[in-house]
């Protein structure tokens, strides 16, 4: 009797186990024994260099962080006179796969520290890691408060356990004057942008929501100062902000700057006070167009009069060539939107107020900078120049007679006679403290 064969199983089998085969390589799977963090460099301990200096409102304190050649990060504070610094927190990796960018002459938002508006708590960044369903993992940041009368840390703004979203790096947290918000920038892999709003109060640290931007190219935030005339409608917290305009690939883009007040949709504080379209740029800002010259508009650098009534900001045809930057100034609602630094081929960057008629500023001088003054009111060619400075990574103190800054990270041992690598530039200057905020 001849035995009856079944199906040939093991043809059968095959094809699904290539198929599996095939899809296991289109997808993300982690190498057997790599490493979340590459090798880090090996360096002699006690070298460092010190960034991203911010001084306190009240004027007697400036924090920064520690920086060593192993990439890591540590939270310090120092008097004005830069001689006893305090370590807050243990060093710590905070940005494995993207540099911390603490310098002013940046076209986006840089990584910032942020004191509250009382001078009590500091906002930094710390290290956050996503894993995937299929076991891949990526870093990212959130944002953190260093409390510094109890010594004890709390997450502002961090990412919830299952994050289906693509900003996984939060970063230039701004204080409302009022304390009641936290206003950063989250940022995706592929430099997505976003401003969130964040109420402190209320919310818990992983509910943080983003703005509504279907552009995803948003960042410099920035608060209006508080309000002394006692007006209700003054006394609003309001933001104001950069957001780019893309429509298309190939579409030319449009620069604009919005302002907006939580919890508001009043026209009075959400509104569209500067649009800059591509196409308009050189007759918006008054000069010929180059033959030939694509151009690609970018603002930045927003900041507000110590009065709220008019805000500073950068405005070129070109982002990456500083010396086509230009400061420009408009008030609050939008009106008179005017060029007050001279287009002499030097470039304005970095601008801050000095009480509500002038602008300090940075002019990039080779690889220094030079710190000048610009009136708002007068002849274009009026420029002053107070001093030179090593870096741009660098803040005023609140009376601005001086500016802390932090030169380009040349590590070196710890020097009992120069206990950091900060250094203070005097400008000569004194305004009334706490009238630029």
């Amino acid at each position: 009797m001849t035995r009856r064969r079944g199906p040939n199983r093991t043809a059968a089998v095959l094809p699904m186990v290539a198929m599996l085969v095939c899809l296991a390589g289109c997808g993300r799977r982690r190498v057997p024994r790599t490493a979340d963090v590459p090798t880090l460099p090996s360096y002699t301990p006690g070298i460092f260099a010190d960034i991203n200096p911010k001084w306190a409102h009240d004027g007697d304190r400036i924090a920064f962080l520690r920086n060593t050649p192993d990439r890591k990060l540590q939270l310090f504070i120092v008097d004005t006179d830069l001689e006893r610094p305090l370590a807050l927190l243990e060093a710590e990796l905070v940005s494995p796969d993207r540099p911390y960018a603490s310098e002013t002459m940046r076209y986006c938002s840089p990584d910032t520290l942020a004191w509250s508006s009382d001078d009590r708590l500091l906002a930094f960044e710390r290290a956050e890691w996503f894993t995937f369903e299929d076991g891949d993992r990526i870093p990212g940041t959130g944002l953190w408060a260093f409390d510094t009368l109890s010594g004890i840390s709390r997450p502002l703004a961090v990412h919830p356990g299952h994050y289906t979203s693509y900003f996984y790096y939060y970063h230039t947290p701004e204080w409302s004057p009022d304390g009641r918000y936290l206003a950063f920038v989250g940022e995706g892999i592929n430099g997505q942008r976003r401003i969130f709003i964040h109420p402190l109060k209320g919310q818990k640290p992983t509910s943080a929501a983003s703005r509504y931007d279907q552009y995803d190219d948003s960042d410099w935030p920035t608060w209006r100062p508080p309000s002394n005339n006692g007006s209700a409608v003054n006394s609003r917290p309001v933001l104001a902000l950069r957001q780019g305009v893309k429509r298309g690939l190939l579409a030319p883009p449009t620069e604009t700057m919005r302002v907006f007040s939580p919890g508001d949709a009043s026209q009075a504080t959400c509104r569209q006070i500067v649009r800059v379209p591509a196409k308009s740029f050189y007759s918006i800002a008054g000069e010929p167009q180059p033959k030939g010259e694509r151009v690609s508009p970018r603002t930045g650098a927003i900041t507000w009069s110590p009065d709220g009534e008019q805000i500073a900001y950068t405005l070129t045809p070109s982002a990456r060539d500083y010396s086509r930057y230009e400061l420009w100034v408009v008030n609050a609602d939008g009106s008179d939107a005017r060029r007050v630094s001279p287009r002499n081929g030097r470039g304005y960057i970095a601008p801050v107020w000095i009480g509500n008629n002038r602008l300090g500023a940075l002019s990039p001088a080779g690889n220094k900078f030079d710190v000048v003054i610009l009136p708002v009111r007068s002849d274009l060619a009026d420029v002053t120049k107070i001093g030179t400075i090593g870096g741009s990574d660098c803040d005023w103190s609140p009376d601005r007679s001086q500016v802390v800054w932090a030169g380009p990270p040349q590590y070196r041992s710890p020097d009992p006679d120069e206990p950091t690598t900060l250094h203070i530039f005097t400008t000569g200057i004194t305004v009334r403290r706490g009238s630029y905020r």
